[in-house]
């Protein structure tokens, strides 16, 4: 798990994380596919509540009080995937016949233990 970051009092568990993203329409943290702003649900009031203790009373306040719009909620993810060794990364593409941002949620922390490699040189 990575250090605990700056805007949590606590990191948030991973079961509020999942429930968070499933609220957004994700299947969760291995949930793979590239999505827009447009294609997540915006239903904070699931979650808002169990989340806010976590944040710093700050942080908190420009987050989560000021109201969540799509672009806030991105905000959000952000915060809670990268507290689990996740990133949401950005990438603006040609999406629909438009230029749009998409976005997708990637693992930091690869498992490489379970591979083994054998060179041949002859």
């Amino acid at each position: 798990m990575a250090s605990k970051p700056k805007l949590f009092r606590q990191i948030p568990p991973k079961e509020l994380v999942e429930q968070i993203l499933r609220s957004c329409g994700f299947q969760g943290l291995h949930d793979l596919r590239w999505f827009s702003r447009a294609e997540m649900r915006l239903e904070p009031e699931e979650w808002l509540p169990e989340l806010e203790p976590y944040y710093l009373p700050c942080k908190a306040k420009r987050f989560l009080y000021s109201g969540v719009d799509s672009a806030k909620l991105i905000t959000i993810l952000r915060h809670v995937v990268r507290a689990h060794d996740y990133d949401l990364i950005a990438q603006e593409r040609l999406y629909k016949d438009s230029k749009q941002t998409l976005y997708q949620i990637q693992t930091r922390v690869f498992d490489l233990s379970g591979l083994s490699h054998t060179v041949d040189f002859s």
